[in-house]
C-alpha cells in the first residue's frame, strides 16, 4: 500500500496531515535506581523500629522488676560488670514487706583479723553491713542492725536482736585472714548451720551467686558447720531461729580481695540485698510485688537453739587495748593474733590445718556446696 508524504499530503489537501495524539511512547525504567530506593526505605524503618523500642525499654524500666523476678543483669555477659557502676544498677525494688537482721561482726575492743597498716575486720563489716542496710532500706526492706557504730556486743545478744525482733533472716559480715607469709589465700564464701537447713541453704547460694556475677577472686562455695570441724556450728548459726549465714568478704590480708571490696563496695551490697528479696519471694515470704505472704516470721528448719547460761564472767573492759602482739591461748579468749573470740569462732584459723579437700555437691544452679567445712589453700 503506498504510503503518502507530507509534502503530498499538502499538495493534495491543501493542508498538512494530523498526527495521532494519543499514540503512546516507549518509557524507560531504571532498576537500579529503584532498587537503591527500597533498600533505603527499609533501611530507614528498622532504624526507627529499634529506636521506639529503646525507649519504650526505657519507660518500663524497673516495672517488671519485682521481688523474685531474674534480674535483667543476669542473662548479660561479663563485659557488662566491667565497671562497678554498671554492677546491678537496673533492678528496682520497692515496698519490700521483710525483715532482715544484718551484723557488723566484731566491734570495740574486739577488732578481729587485722591487716597492713592496722586494717581491722571490724571497720570493714561495720562499713560492708551499712552499705547493704543502706540498699535494703531504699527497697522497703525493715532492717535491723545490731551495732551501727564501734561498740562490743556479745555474740548471744547479736543473735536475741534478730530473734527478739522477728527477723526473717540473720546475716552476719565477716572477712577471712591468712597470716602464714607468703600465703596468696583469697576469695569469698558463706557459712550455714551444720544441719543444712533448705532456707538457710537457699539464700547463702543466691548470695553467693550474685556475688560472683559482680566479680569476686575466688567463690569458696557454701559450708556447713565450723572451719575445721563440720560438727559444730558458729553460734549465730546456732542461736538463731530464722535462716542465718555467716558471709565472709574475702581476705583482709588478701590485696585483691581488698581491692575489690574498695571498689566495689555498693554493687557488692545491692547484690546481696537482691539475693535477699529473691531468696525470700522463692521461699513464700513476700510475692512478685513484695507483699508480705506468710504470716509471723520466717523460721528456719534447724534444730532449735539450746539454752545458754547467762555470763557471769567479767568481760574485758572495752577501753582497754588488747596487744596485738601478744599469743594467747583459746582458754585465754583470744585467737592469735589479738582478736576477741566473741562467739564468732576464729577467723584467723590456719589453712594447713586441713586433713583433707571437702567434698563438694552442686546444686541445679551450679553453686558448689561443701558437705564438709575443712579449710583448705
Amino acid at each position: 500500500m503506498y504510503k503518502m508524504s507530507d509534502e503530498e499530503f499538502y499538495q493534495v489537501y491543501g493542508r498538512m496531515p494530523r498526527k495521532n495524539k494519543n499514540k503512546k511512547k516507549k518509557v524507560k525504567v531504571y532498576w537500579g535506581r529503584i532498587s537503591i530506593a527500597l533498600v533505603a526505605i527499609i533501611l530507614i524503618i528498622v532504624v526507627i523500629v529499634k529506636i521506639v523500642g529503646a525507649v519504650s525499654g526505657k519507660s518500663q524500666k524497673g516495672k517488671g522488676e519485682k521481688a523474685g523476678v531474674t534480674s535483667s543483669t543476669e542473662n548479660k555477659g561479663d563485659d557488662y560488670y566491667a565497671a562497678p557502676e554498671n554492677k546491678e544498677n537496673d533492678v528496682v525494688y520497692d515496698g519490700i514487706e521483710l525483715t532482715v537482721c544484718i551484723d557488723a561482726a566484731h566491734g570495740g575492743f574486739d577488732k578481729g583479723t587485722i591487716g597492713e597498716d592496722n586494717r581491722f575486720e571490724k571497720n570493714d563489716t561495720l562499713k560492708i553491713a551499712e552499705a547493704v542496710r543502706d540498699y535494703l532500706e531504699s527497697c522497703g526492706v525493715k532492717v535491723i542492725m545490731t551495732r551501727t557504730d564501734d561498740r562490743y556486743i556479745s555474740v548471744e545478744e547479736r543473735c536475741n536482736i534478730a530473734n527478739d525482733n522477728g527477723a526473717d533472716l540473720f546475716v552476719s559480715i565477716h572477712r577471712s585472714s591468712n597470716e602464714i607469709e607468703g600465703s596468696d589465700t583469697h576469695g569469698f564464701e558463706a557459712w550455714i548451720h551444720t544441719s543444712k537447713p533448705e532456707s538457710d541453704k537457699l539464700f547463702a547460694e543466691k548470695i553467693m551467686a550474685k556475688l560472683q556475677d559482680i566479680g569476686i577472686s575466688e567463690n569458696r562455695g557454701v559450708r556447713a558447720g565450723y572451719p575445721n570441724d563440720n560438727s559444730v556450728n558458729y553460734k549465730i548459726n546456732q542461736l538463731t531461729v530464722m535462716p542465718s549465714v555467716l558471709l565472709d568478704m574475702g581476705y583482709l590480708t588478701s590485696d585483691i580481695d581488698n581491692q575489690l571490696l574498695e571498689a566495689s563496695l555498693e554493687p557488692y551490697a545491692r547484690a546481696i540485698g537482691n539475693a535477699i528479696i529473691s531468696g525470700a519471694n522463692e521461699l513464700g515470704v513476700i510475692d512478685d510485688d513484695g507483699a508480705r505472704l506468710l504470716n509471723g516470721q520466717l523460721l528456719s528448719n534447724k534444730p532449735a537453739p539450746a539454752e545458754t547460761p547467762v555470763e557471769t564472767e567479767s568481760k574485758p573492759d572495752e577501753s582497754s587495748e588488747i596487744d596485738e602482739g601478744s599469743s594467747q591461748t583459746e582458754e585465754d579468749g583470744y585467737s592469735y593474733d589479738g582478736g576477741y573470740d566473741d562467739g564468732y569462732g576464729y577467723d584467723d584459723y590456719d589453712d594447713t590445718q586441713a586433713e583433707s579437700e571437702p567434698e563438694t555437691v552442686y546444686t541445679d544452679d551450679g553453686m558448689g556446696y561443701y558437705t564438709d567445712p575443712m579449710m583448705t589453700e
